[in-house]
């Protein structure tokens, strides 16, 4: 009889193990550490005004989601942040609809909101053997070649079940647990990951009375208003991440 006891604890422990690591909808909280002096090393407009003490930017964001919908969306800080160095890094809110093939990017350019509508990119991920762990979530390793000159590696969670990830990035077999440029200068890292029912105001966003555009025709608005003081690759890496 005792061992009969012990065989039912253990399949309700696999049971209730098997229900809490399969997550169809909820709530991933990103830490976004950003190495300023290795992303603008090439660029000196920016690094004459960069204090050379001023190496990491840290900030959080949120990833919310459902089995067809994410929204990944900063976290508001109290941090005080003066002049040009808020620009410094960006504060996009990314809206996925797995459903209509579409990604809605909200661009925070200068201070101005700026809505960009396309269809989701496809991404030539190539899968490795290599696994960590996210808050304990077992995470394995991909990677993809962004215009053939910057490789982007992420680790993904078959257990965490939507295809989507930080910013615009997803198309894995699982979510987006870890993002990072292969440099290091701009690391992802959940924190916190929880199942959850989400409301679905959370997931989209509305574009009533804005201007929307795609991603072909905002760049070349950019390329004609700022063409004069941008170059075109700095504009391209804009939506390197959408």
């Amino acid at each position: 009889m005792a061992g009969i006891k012990q065989i039912v604890a253990g399949l309700l422990v696999l049971i209730a193990f098997g229900t809490q690591a399969q997550i169809t909808s909820g709530r991933i909280i990103f830490e976004r550490k950003v190495n300023l002096q290795k992303l603008f090393k090439d660029n000196e407009r920016v690094k004459q005004f960069l204090p050379e003490d001023m190496k990491w930017r840290i900030e959080e964001f949120e990833l919310v989601f459902n089995d067809t919908m994410a929204a990944f969306v900063p976290i508001e800080s109290n941090e005080p942040q003066g002049g040009f160095m808020k620009y410094l890094t960006t504060h996009n809110k990314v809206f996925t609809n797995l459903g209509a093939n579409e990604r809605m990017a909200v661009m925070d350019m200068w201070g101005q909101e700026t809505i960009v509508n396309d269809t989701i990119p496809p991404r030539q991920w190539k899968i490795t053997e290599s696994k960590r762990k996210f808050d304990g979530y077992m995470a394995r390793k991909a990677f993809v070649e962004i215009n053939d000159s910057t490789r982007i590696y992420a680790w993904f969670s078959a257990d965490v079940v939507t295809p989507v990830g930080p910013e615009g990035f997803g198309g894995l077999p699982g979510t987006i647990l870890g993002l990072a440029t292969e440099d290091g200068s701009i690391i992802y890292f959940a924190k916190k990951i929880e199942a959850a029912e989400i409301p679905e105001e959370k997931l989209s966003y509305d574009t009533k009375g804005k201007d929307v555009y795609t991603k072909e025709e905002l760049k070349k608005i950019l390329l004609e208003k700022m063409g004069k003081w941008v170059k075109p690759e700095d504009i391209e890496g804009m939506f390197t991440w959408l």
